[in-house]
């Protein structure tokens, strides 16, 4: 069984029921978006792509990923990783704090080998969401 630990700070933020956590660092910013262009032959949830500050950034609704379930949302965490950014809908954005918990994979394959925990953060049962791989991921299926 693994150790718990203690992660650096990550933003919080909730979709639909569900809290999740990025690292602070890596979470660029916290946008309202406009409306979206749609792009064709994609799966449901990519919402679709924006212009933001010259780039072209896909939004992905979490909650449909994860869960299945949408929950409407005008609003994204925009993740930075080394390849690029995605937003990610967020129906609540809390606060930056510590993670400690298990980080473990939810699972082998998809999204949850990308989502770790749950673990605990500002009093919060937060699944931690692994950016790297979580933009990999989706590259694949887009």
């Amino acid at each position: 069984m693994a150790t718990p630990e203690t992660r650096p700070p990550h933003l919080l933020f909730a979709c639909g029921t569900r809290w999740y956590a990025v690292p602070a660092p890596l979470a660029a910013e916290v946008v309202t978006f406009p409306e979206l262009t749609r792009v064709p032959g994609s799966p449901a949830h990519l919402l679709g792509v924006f212009n933001h500050r010259g780039e072209v950034v896909p939004v992905v609704d979490l909650d449909l990923l994860v869960a299945g379930a949408s929950q409407p949302s005008s609003r994204a965490v925009l993740v930075r990783v080394a390849r690029g950014v995605v937003g990610l809908t967020a129906t609540a954005v809390d606060d930056v704090a510590p993670v400690t918990g298990t980080f473990e994979p939810q699972g082998t394959g998809g999204i949850q080998a990308h989502l770790l925990g749950p673990v605990d953060a500002a009093g919060r049962s937060v699944w931690v969401l692994e950016p790297e791989g979580l933009f990999d991921f989706l590259s694949q299926r887009t």
